[in-house]
């Protein structure tokens, strides 16, 4: 069984004014992970997400690349945060 992870990224590219954020909470949502998105006033996207290793790291190279009007160059693992029991669900934040 996968170790629980937390993670917290960066994606760059176009994400702002395109659906990204919601494309985002769809995969997690899918994929049965938990945590947060959010829009950064520098024009690219901050995303927390929390579950098994391997759920994780396929979400995150599901939110990369190009899909609709978004299109994430990089979805860059910027720290490795402790799991929270607390977290739950997904939720898109305006930020």
């Amino acid at each position: 069984m996968d170790p629980v992870v937390r993670w917290k990224c960066i994606a760059v590219g176009r994400v702002q004014g395109v659906n990204y954020r919601s494309r985002v909470a769809e995969t997690a949502r899918r994929h049965g992970v938990v945590g947060s998105v959010a829009n950064r006033p520098d024009g690219t996207v901050l995303i927390e997400v929390q579950g098994p290793l391997g759920s994780v790291a396929t979400f995150v190279e599901e939110v990369s690349g190009p899909r609709g009007q978004s299109d994430a160059h990089a979805v860059r693992r910027i720290a490795d945060l402790p799991p929270s029991p607390d977290l739950v669900g997904f939720s898109i934040h305006r930020g």
